[in-house]
């Protein structure tokens, strides 16, 4: 019995370490130089053009609107002009 609680114990704490190893980071995006800006929907605008303008933290841009859309809730990605959404970008340093 104690063989079964060591052997339970010490998986749960591998398990625990190799968790807290992994990288959380979507596509080794370099997270210390991101800043996030508001930025207003112009007439025309969609969110591959804004991902276009403002994609600079090295992930893709089908990654990179899907990061929109969760960052702002959105559960499509029609945009409408004169709303302000939340975007990210690399600053550099």
């Amino acid at each position: 019995m104690r063989k079964v609680f060591l052997a339970f114990i010490f998986t749960l704490f591998l398990i625990s370490f190799l968790l807290g190893r992994t990288n959380t980071t979507r596509a080794g995006m370099d997270t210390e130089n991101i800043r996030y800006t508001s930025v207003k929907v112009e007439y025309g605008d969609s969110l591959e053009s804004i991902s276009e303008k403002y994609n600079n933290t090295g992930i893709s841009d089908d990654e990179y609107i899907e990061q929109i859309m969760e960052m702002n809730g959105m559960d499509s990605n029609k945009v409408h002009p004169g709303c302000f959404i939340l975007v990210s970008y690399k600053v550099d340093r």
